[in-house]
């Protein structure tokens, strides 16, 4: 087990594993997830939402996009809206 812990904290000290709420080094290394409704080392009653937080919601209205790579694409939408109806109108 002390190899796959010695390799888990190389990867994580790379960057390739991250922890992530429950999916920490800790449940990596011995291969089981957390007990529902409580955390493993956290002392007595403390539940999985007082030790990490509520989980963050994505809305449909956030974009990963930046604002300069939206606005670029936007205007290509436009521009191709444009020439279409120009060429509609033309015929």
């Amino acid at each position: 087990m002390c190899s796959l812990q010695d390799s888990l904290k190389e990867l994580t000290s790379q960057g390739s594993f991250v922890a992530h709420g429950r999916q920490d080094v800790l449940t990596a290394t011995i291969g089981r997830p957390e007990h529902p409704g409580c955390v493993r080392a956290a002392g007595v009653n403390v539940t999985i939402k007082q030790y990490f937080g509520l989980t963050p919601r994505t809305s449909c209205t956030s974009s990963s996009m930046a604002p300069e790579g939206l606005e670029h694409l936007t205007q290509q939408i436009r521009d191709q809206l444009e020439e279409s109806i120009t060429e509609k109108v033309t015929r």
